[in-house]
């Protein structure tokens, strides 16, 4: 349904502008290339990869640990009597289970700090974008990877990094998200 209304709109900007009168102007940008090759998308990249390196090595330490403690409870489970195997286990199978929800607490933590840092990012991406299409006087500025094909536009991106990196390079990464 998006499409079918983008289509449309971009269709009528064609067909239209030039009737009144109007150049039909259209830029083009790779936003996810802004992101990744400007200065604050790099450091919120490495504040990310930090952050994610910190959380695994914490997770592989608790995991060989439960390793060592399965691996002891199989050499030792043949001396044991039946009721002393049993709550083993079962405190084994707890840590695991504890193991396993931190896994997924820190999988899903790790992917609402990369979306919270993201879109801190395309808000202010696509403010310099708007300013950008107002000032060269663009009908439209489209995402690049939406489009299947173009023969016409200007890929506007390196100027949005150029752009972005001047106005927000003391904007600090929140190291908290």
């Amino acid at each position: 349904m998006a499409i079918r209304i983008f289509l449309v709109v971009l269709l009528s900007a064609a067909l239209i502008g030039p009737a009144w009168g109007q150049e039909l102007k259209v830029g083009f940008v790779n936003l996810q290339k802004a992101m990744s090759q400007s200065k604050r998308g790099q450091a919120a990249r490495a504040t990310f990869q930090a952050g994610l390196k910190d959380e695994r090595d914490a997770l592989e330490k608790e995991k060989a640990s439960i390793d060592k403690q399965r691996r002891d409870l199989e050499k030792q489970a043949v001396l044991m009597k039946a009721s002393e195997r049993a709550k083993a286990q079962r405190r084994l199978q707890l840590r695991v289970r504890d193991w396993e929800r931190s896994m997924r607490d820190v999988r899903e933590e790790l992917a609402l700090r990369e979306r919270e840092l993201t879109d801190e990012i395309l808000k202010d991406l696509q403010k310099i974008i708007g300013e950008l299409g107002k000032t060269g006087k663009f009908t439209m500025i489209l995402e690049r990877s939406q489009l299947l094909y173009t023969d016409k536009g200007t890929d506007v991106t390196d100027e949005v990094i150029k752009l972005y990196n001047e106005r927000y390079q003391n904007k600090p990464v929140d190291k908290n998200r």
